[in-house]
C-alpha cells in the first residue's frame, strides 16, 4: 500500500486514544468521491511563458553594440565575452552576479553587447535570463541578459527611485545566490539551487523575481519560474523530461516553529520519496521537487531550535490558534509520456504526483471557533516490469520481445484534521477523517499474448472523534 501525505498533527492524533463513541465511525464505503485538489501551483507559468523573458529576448546584440557606450569594467566585459562562448545556462552565472556587486559602485542604468557573426553549430540556440529585485521603498532593479545567435546583450535598469547604499548591499549579497541558481540549472543533472535566493533581508527587500529560458531554435527545453516576496512563494520548472510547479502560502501564518518546520520537512520526504518507489519514478526528478519544496517552506531564521509544547495546538502573534509544521502548500511533478513498447504505442511509462495542504477557520456566533487543516495527494503512473528480473526489457515488434508486465496505479487521499475550540479559546474536540481511492492494474504478456490481468481496487473513508471536555 502506498503510503499517503498526512499532516504532522494527523500523524500525531493517529497514535492517540478516542473516545468509545467514536470507535465504529471508521468504515468501508463502495463508492467514494473525492474533492478535487487545491492544486493552486497550476496557475503558475513556466519561464518560457512570460513576458518577462519575451522581452529579454527583443534585446538585439547587433543594435545595441552599435549605439551603446562603454559603461561596464573591463571583468564585465570578459565575463560577457566567455558567456558568448558558453551556450549552457550557467554561462551567465559570473556575469549576472558581478552586475549585481556592480550597482554597490555603479547605480548607473546601462545597456551593453557583444556581436557575433558567427557561433558556429550553436547558431539555433539562444538563452535569456531575467531577474528583478524590488526593495521596501518601491525601488526596483531589473536585470536582464540574452544570448542570441547574433552575440550577447546585458541590460541593467533601476525604476522606482534610486537606491540606497544599504539597498545595493542588500542586492549585491545575493549574486552567489543568483550564480548558484544558475549554475544548478547548468549542469549535465540540472538542480534547482533556490534556497539562497529565499534567503535575502526581507528589512530592506521586498521580492526577488527570477525566470530563466533555453531554447533550441524557437522551442524552449528548459525555463525556470522563481518568485519569493513576504506573502507567498512560487517557483516552476521545466524541461524535455518533466516538469513542476510549487507554491507556498505564508499570508495565512500556518507554519511552525523552525524544528516543527524540519520534523514536517523530513516527513515530506519520505512520503514523496515513497510515493516515488510505489509509481517508479525518476529519482532525480524528486529530488529536485524536495530540493525546491524546502526551500519553499523553510521559512524561520537559522537559531538552534528549541523542543515545541506537548501539544502541536499553540496561539500566533494574530491571537488564532495555529497548525504545527508548514505554511499552507500546492505542488505537482509531472514526467514526460512516452511510449516505448512499438507493439502497443498506447502503453505509457508515465508518473504524475500532486499534494497540497490547506488551512481553514471559522467562528461560530458564541465566539467558538474551528481550525480544519487539509492534505490532499494524488498519484498517477505506469511502467513495464520484466517477466524475469535477469533480462533485461528490450520491446520491439516481434514476439520474443513481448515478454513483460504492464502496471498502471491511480490513487487519491485526502486527510483532514479539525480542531474545535470553545468560546473561551480551550481546545474542546479533535476530528480526523481519512479518505483513499486506489486502482491497481496489472496485465502479463507471455510472447504478445494477454495471459493474465488484474485489477486491485482500494476504497475507504474513516473518521475519528476525540472529545477531550468529555462533553455528551
Amino acid at each position: 500500500m502506498i503510503t499517503g501525505i498526512k499532516s504532522p498533527l494527523a500523524s500525531m492524533l493517529s497514535r492517540m486514544s478516542f473516545s468509545s463513541t467514536s470507535a465504529d465511525s471508521s468504515r468501508m464505503v463502495k463508492d467514494l468521491t473525492l474533492p478535487a485538489a487545491a492544486n493552486s501551483s497550476t496557475q503558475v507559468t513556466f519561464g518560457s511563458q512570460t513576458e518577462s523573458i519575451a522581452s529579454t529576448y527583443n534585446l538585439s546584440p547587433k543594435k545595441i553594440s552599435a549605439t551603446a557606450t562603454d559603461q561596464a569594467s573591463d571583468v564585465i566585459q570578459s565575463l560577457m565575452q566567455n558567456a558568448q562562448e558558453n551556450d549552457s545556462i550557467n554561462g551567465f552565472s559570473g556575469l549576472g552576479s558581478a552586475l549585481l556587486n556592480n550597482l554597490k559602485d555603479n547605480r548607473a542604468d546601462f545597456t551593453q553587447a557583444i556581436a557575433g557573426s558567427d557561433l558556429g553549430a550553436y547558431s539555433t540556440r539562444k538563452s535569456a535570463v531575467s531577474l528583478s529585485i524590488t526593495t521596501q521603498s518601491g525601488t526596483t532593479v531589473r536585470l536582464s541578459l540574452a544570448r542570441q545567435n547574433d552575440g550577447i546583450a546585458v541590460s541593467v535598469k533601476t525604476e522606482g527611485g534610486e537606491l540606497t547604499d544599504a539597498e545595493a548591499e542588500a542586492i549585491g549579497e545575493l549574486g552567489k545566490a543568483f550564480q548558484s541558481a544558475l549554475d544548478g540549472l547548468g549542469g549535465e543533472t540540472p538542480k534547482l539551487e533556490i534556497g539562497d535566493l529565499t534567503k535575502f533581508d526581507s528589512t530592506l527587500l521586498k521580492s526577488v523575481d527570477l525566470k530563466t529560458d533555453v531554447r533550441q531554435s524557437d522551442n524552449s527545453t528548459q525555463s525556470l519560474n522563481f518568485y519569493a516576496d513576504d506573502t507567498k512563494r512560487y517557483v516552476a520548472y521545466q524541461d524535455l523530461d518533466f516538469s513542476l510547479k510549487l507554491t507556498s502560502d505564508r499570508s495565512t501564518l500556518t507554519g511552525g516553529s523552525l524544528l516543527e518546520q524540519e520534523m514536517a520537512l523530513k516527513a515530506y520526504d519520505k512520503q514523496f520519496d515513497q510515493a516515488r518507489i510505489d509509481g517508479h519514478g525518476d529519482r532525480n526528478q524528486m529530488d529536485m521537487l524536495k530540493s525546491a519544496f524546502h526551500a519553499l517552506n523553510t521559512t524561520q531564521p537559522t537559531t538552534t531550535p528549541t523542543l515545541p509544547d506537548t501539544t502541536v495546538v499553540r496561539v500566533g502573534a494574530n491571537a488564532k490558534p495555529q497548525f504545527g509544521g508548514l505554511n499552507d502548500f500546492s505542488l505537482s511533478l509531472t514526467q514526460a509520456e512516452k511510449s516505448i513498447n512499438p507493439s502497443r504505442m498506447g502503453e505509457k511509462v508515465s508518473f504524475s504526483y500532486q499534494a497540497s495542504q490547506t488551512t481553514s477557520e471559522t467562528e461560530e456566533s458564541d465566539g467558538s471557533r474551528s481550525l480544519k487543516q487539509t492534505t490532499q495527494n494524488r498519484l498517477s503512473a505506469s511502467w513495464y516490469q520484466p517477466l524475469d528480473p535477469s533480462i533485461p526489457l528490450s520491446l520491439g515488434t516481434t514476439k520474443a520481445s513481448q515478454n513483460y508486465v504492464y502496471h498502471t496505479l491511480e490513487r487519491d487521499e485526502v486527510n483532514s484534521t479539525t480542531m474545535n475550540f470553545d468560546n473561551k479559546g480551550v481546545l474542546a474536540s479533535i476530528k480526523n477523517e481519512s479518505q483513499l481511492n486506489k486502482l491497481e492494474t496489472m496485465k502479463k504478456y507471455v510472447m504478445g499474448v494477454l495471459e493474465d490481468k488484474s485489477e486491485t481496487p482500494e476504497k475507504y473513508k474513516r473518521e475519528s472523534f476525540m472529545d477531550l471536555l468529555g462533553n455528551k
